[in-house]
């Protein structure tokens, strides 16, 4: 599918997000209300879709044994090496605590699955290490998966090839739930009561409550499968590549931070037939966006991401083609609740009417990317529409918003403005977020002096844990659906439930709403809790969220099988792209 047809599709999407989107109507209740939520697709919305945080992506392995490519026509052929170039690559392997998408998105997704995961067809999840979506009873608060009898883990020790099991599931969420991790995903699970090996095949969850969102959590970027041997070895247990063991097609061989990284085929085969037609796949670290583009247009690589201002170079170039998405990544300015002046909702109020967000991806993604409130513009069917959020502060005439900001920072007793510090990172862009930021606060007096980290956006993750900065031009990378944009980030329970909440953002009345939220199984009743809690969100902010880019992709038009979709993925590439000879 082509990505003009996604961006049809993506606008058809937000237009008609009152409509109800899952089979089976509005009333749903009881368990097969939350079957319906949790698996249920969109039965008018066919297409394929991308946004794949550092590498080309490619549609849910759609062809059949000895078939043909669904998209083309052609008999899939065993490929050489994929190669992207990008970045950065950072420095922590642990999938569970990585925020970085070429080490998750990339190298992970290549060698591991996950239980659930999304389908690029309708953007819900389906079935990886499960063998179909799961049974539901106890009015939704049981949740029994069976694991397909074929998965099977690399051949290394200490699996040697041995079948996955329940206990490897066990112990995977248990490892991602328990705070002690540090999963910045871990909030997901709080509302995970219990979860059992029944046998060897068989893994059930108890719920506290019934949640809606509980296997698009589980489909979330981070959240593969580890086996039960490494899991156990707690929060320090994935240190190096002899770590990096999973069920996929490929397995590490190389990994070097701010360097580069290797997979390839696992030789005892994978258990999925007819898929991964690669040899291997090498990622190769480079932030410069005029040195990518020179390696795919020498042919060193296959694909690479870039900005729109040189996407614009491809654009009649037969022998590339361009994929592009609204992106789940969202920039944001981050304030620590805990230091003055921040503690005050209404400097709060002023720094959210002050940030220039039309600038911000005029400047910096030359017009890739949309400005936003608490959910990304890529989780269609949930972000408010244009209409709505063109009355909300942040989103008027500039006059209005900095009128407004020099009106709450004089009642907050700021009238001439304040000092500080915004700490910041030269990964992702976030440093360019910053020098947008600056001068778009210093226009209400707001003097900000910029702190960069340096390269590796691990370091700035670590501070924004430990609550050590005042201020952060950042950005959160996060699933396109509520729990991953909303609850994680807004709940008041830091670190076991509002898991990101790193600003230390609290509200009771928050945080009964998205408790709220996350149990209803009737799609529009959810999503106008949802738009209550958005709205809330921007007149009280905690996060002062910016928006979200625009992903855009270049690759070789010998790729086939490639796709757009606004999540972030790598597994369809390493099992259903290959390269036409």
């Amino acid at each position: 599918m082509s990505s003009s047809k996604y961006w049809d599709r993506w606008w058809e999407r937000r237009a008609n997000r009152r409509r109800v989107l899952l089979s089976g109507g509005t009333a749903a209740v009881g368990a097969a209300g939350f079957a319906l939520v949790g698996c249920g697709g969109d039965d008018d919305d066919n297409g394929n879709g991308n946004g794949n945080g550092g590498s080309t992506n490619g549609g849910t392995n759609t062809t059949p044994q000895g078939g043909t490519d669904p998209q083309t026509g052609d008999t899939p052929q065993p490929s050489g090496t994929y190669t992207f170039i990008g970045g950065p690559i950072g420095g922590n392997l642990d999938i569970h605590r990585t925020n970085t998408p070429l080490e998750s998105a990339g190298l992970w997704h290549w060698i591991g699955n996950f239980l659930m995961r999304f389908n690029v067809e309708n953007y819900e999840p389906e079935p990886d290490l499960a063998a179909a979506p799961p049974e539901i009873t106890d009015d939704g608060l049981t949740v029994t998966f069976k694991l397909n009898p074929a998965a099977k883990w690399q051949d290394r020790a200490p699996v040697s090839g041995r079948n996955v099991t329940a206990e490897d599931v066990k112990w995977t969420f248990d490892r991602i739930r328990n705070p002690d991790t540090g999963s910045p995903r871990g909030g997901n699970y709080a509302n995970v009561e219990s979860i059992d090996a029944i046998d060897e095949e068989t893994v059930q969850f108890k719920l506290k409550s019934p949640q809606a969102d509980l296997l698009r959590a589980m489909s979330d970027q981070y959240d593969l499968i580890i086996p039960k041997e490494i899991a156990e070895r707690g929060r320090d247990a994935i240190q190096g590549i002899e770590d990096c063991i999973g069920s996929g097609a490929y397995e590490v061989t190389s990994y070097t931070a701010g360097q580069s990284m290797e997979v390839k085929k696992r030789a005892d085969g994978y258990w999925k037939p007819n898929t991964a037609w690669w040899d291997g796949a090498r990622w190769t670290h480079q932030v410069d966006n005029q040195q990518k583009s020179n390696a795919l247009k020498t042919g060193q690589v296959l694909a690479t991401d870039l900005p729109a201002d040189l996407v614009r170079e491809y654009r009649d170039n037969k022998d590339f083609q361009i994929l592009f998405a609204p992106n789940p990544t969202r920039e944001c300015l981050l304030l620590n609740h805990e230091k003055e002046p921040y503690n005050d909702p209404r400097v709060r109020q002023a720094i959210w009417r002050a940030v220039n967000r039309e600038l911000v991806y005029e400047n910096v993604f030359a017009g890739g990317g949309i400005p936003s409130g608490p959910m990304s513009p890529a989780a269609a069917n949930w972000v408010l529409p244009d209409d709505e959020l063109g009355k909300l502060p942040g989103f008027r005439s500039r006059d209005e918003d900095l009128k407004e900001a020099k009106e709450l920072l004089a009642a907050a007793g700021h009238a001439d403005g304040f000092e500080d510090v915004m700490m910041t990172a030269t990964a992702f862009l976030t440093n360019l977020l910053a020098d947008q930021l600056v001068p778009a606060l210093a226009e209400v007096g707001i003097r900000m002096t910029l702190e960069n980290v340096g390269t590796d956006f691990n370091v700035m993750l670590k501070r924004e844990v430990e609550g050590s900065y005042n201020a952060a031009a950042t950005l959160f990378l996060s699933g396109p659906y509520p729990d991953a944009q909303l609850f994680i980030y807004h709940h008041s329970d830091f670190p076991a439930t509002g898991s990101r909440n790193y600003g230390r953002y609290g509200n009771p009345q928050m945080d009964e709403m998205l408790v709220k939220q996350r149990t209803l199984l009737n799609q529009a009743e959810r999503e106008a809790l949802i738009d209550d809690i958005q709205v809330e969100l921007i007149n009280n902010p905690g996060p002062i969220w910016v928006g979200s880019r625009i992903q855009y992709y270049v690759l070789s038009s010998k790729l086939q099988n490639t796709n757009p979709h606004p999540f972030l993925a790598g597994y369809d590439e390493a099992e259903s792209v290959w390269l036409k000879s």
